[in-house]
Parts: C-alpha cells; structure tokens; sequence
C-alpha cells in the first residue's frame, strides 16, 4: 500500500505525518486540499467496504491513515502461534500419510479405496 500511494503520484507525504498543512486561504492550501481529497479516495477505494464506516469521519489522508494503523498493526500473538501450530500439525499429517502410502503394497486393481476416509476420523 505504501508503494501505491509513493510512487504512483508521489503522495505518501499525506500518510506519513511530513508534510505540513498549509494555510487554507493561500493557493498552495487549495492544491493541498485537492490532494488531500485524491489521496483519501484512493484510500477509500483499496480498504474494504465495511471499514468504510469506521473511517469516513477522517479529515486528512494522515488521520484515515492513523486509524487503520492503529487499529491493524498490532500483533496478535495468541493467533500467531495457533497458525504456526495449524501448519505444524498439517505437516505431519502429511508425513504420516506418506509414510502410510509408501508402506503399501502398489496395486493395480480397478476398486477404488479411499484412504483418506481413514484419516478424518483422527
């Protein structure tokens, strides 16, 4: 996301708390705006709907900007370790039924045998 909004339009100044606002009355304040405006959409346009709500009182790219930040940077180790655990557990099952496979005999036979039946009951 933060290559999209530097790069595209040279814009990330908006999000990151460098660029100052200037004053409203003075033609670089109405240029501001207009960018403020721009960035705030492209926003808008790449979070999900349902966040919209949450966000849509922002006045500045760089407060919108603060709130998704804030709400989404924080780590969540309990749920780190229970994917972490997941994948583990994936991978050995998946040993296990190798290790099953290369045990048996290799069959020619026309039945189909469905080994993986045997498995979901554990």
């Amino acid at each position: 996301m933060k290559i999209g909004v530097d790069l595209s339009k040279n814009k990330l100044m908006f999000v990151d708390e460098t660029l100052i606002k200037p004053d409203i009355s003075t033609s670089e304040g109405h240029a501001w705006e207009r960018c403020n405006s721009m960035v705030i959409a492209w926003l808008h346009n790449v979070i999900a709907k349902s966040l919209h709500g949450s966000v849509a009182y922002a006045e500045t790219a760089e407060e919108l900007w603060s709130n998704l930040k804030d709400r989404y940077s924080q780590r969540n180790d309990i749920r780190i370790h229970q994917l972490k655990r997941e994948i583990t557990l994936a991978n050995q099952a998946m040993k296990s039924y190798g290790r099953v496979m290369a045990l048996l005999p290799s069959c020619k036979c026309t039945k189909k045998f469905n080994l993986n039946k045997h498995f979901e009951g554990d």
